[in-house]
């Protein structure tokens, strides 16, 4: 009988990063022991030395297998409902803002997500926070941050619309901190890949256990950097990167702004040609595997829509309504609600997914 083929490096690199699967989520660069995997600025990830034939980075992709039942059952204690087909698992909805006009104002829409993380750091709940920031050389390329003051995670708090490897982080804040617990905050695939990092069987477990808390923030498509915000943006139109203060995706529009000045304001159909190609054969809008899901979309203007999924998401949420950080109201007492998230996540469900969702058998010793 002919042996297995050994699912490495060069097999993932066939199957998903040369097909234009790859999200460039960064979960095999946090898999891999021996640190030879690096992300390159063609969002894609790449290999810098001797591959030792582990496979856990095959085995940690979430474009390989992604198996939603047994993640479910892991974070949430059951598997979804015919009723929660289109949005996942969730306890609540609120419309949500901080109380804190600093945070208000350097955040994309409502500084929520800043000040629940905040809090979570300020109480002990996490100690360190993943999210993403900005390269120091490369205005709103993205690239994971970890951090554990309000400061420091307000700078990371706006939007980028592209995408870093920031579940690379994890395993630097794992490195970094090996008794921490963390926080991360991130896009639907990011998300999952997380997920595959905690629960695979032939994977890194010891890397995605530690996050304790998982935002993940709503997400239609993502964009690659170096033809919209270098070619585009920066060449093309000669806008400064450097000027931007913030880049906004709402009501089908794409704006850049620098204070109150919109430096562009587009047809988001324009940007189709710089869409990532994996986002094609996403399905997940609103973060369906996160302990909270944030976005602007259901709520007003000034406020972000929240979803509610775990007992560990509630009971943070509950702690900084409590101490007075965030304010909210029931998503069902504003316009439009919750309709408008439950129409955009059945919209995405219709694109194909290419991942498998059975499940996968530890290895025999």
């Amino acid at each position: 009988m002919a042996k297995p083929q050994l699912k490495i490096w060069g097999t993932l690199l066939k199957e998903v990063v040369n097909t234009d699967l790859c999200m460039f989520c960064g979960t095999c660069i946090a898999a891999c022991p021996v640190n030879v995997l690096f992300p390159t600025e063609d969002e894609k990830p790449t290999i810098k030395g001797m591959c030792v034939l582990c496979g856990l980075c095959y085995n940690s992709c979430p474009r390989i297998e992604l198996p939603i039942d047994d993640i479910e059952e892991y974070l949430y204690g059951r598997m979804r409902s015919d009723d929660e087909i289109y949005m996942g698992i969730f306890r609540e909805t609120y419309s949500v803002r901080s109380t804190d006009p600093k945070i208000r104002m350097g955040a994309q829409d409502s500084g929520a997500t800043t000040s629940i993380l905040s809090h979570a750091v300020s109480k002990g709940y996490i100690d360190y926070a993943i999210t993403t920031g900005m390269d120091e050389k490369d205005y709103w390329r993205p690239k994971p941050c970890v951090s554990n003051n309000s400061n420091d995670l307000l700078k990371t708090a706006r939007s980028k619309y592209s995408v870093g490897a920031p579940v690379s982080g994890v395993g630097d804040a794992v490195a970094a901190y090996p008794d921490a617990n963390l926080g991360f905050v991130g896009v639907p695939c990011q998300i999952q890949g997380l997920r595959r990092l905690a629960t695979s069987p032939l994977g890194r477990k010891k890397l995605g256990e530690p996050v304790k808390l998982a935002i993940g923030l709503f997400c239609f498509d993502s964009f690659k950097y170096n033809q919209l915000f270098q070619e585009f943006v920066q060449t093309k139109n000669k806008i400064s990167l450097e000027q931007v203060e913030k880049v906004d995706i709402k009501n089908n529009r794409f704006n850049l702004f620098a204070g109150e000045k919109v430096l562009m304001d587009l047809p988001v159909k324009d940007l189709k040609p710089y869409e990532l190609p994996a986002c094609k054969n996403c399905q997940d809008f609103s973060a369906e595997l996160s302990d909270l899901s944030i976005g602007a979309v259901g709520s007003p203007k000034g406020w972000t829509t929240v979803l509610v999924r775990s007992s560990f998401g509630e009971e943070v949420f509950q702690s900084a309504i409590d101490a007075g950080v965030i304010e909210s109201k029931p998503l069902n007492d504003v316009k439009p609600g919750i309709s408008l998230v439950s129409k955009l996540s059945k919209l995405k469900k219709g694109r194909p997914a290419t991942y498998i969702t059975s499940k996968l058998e530890p290895a025999k010793e």
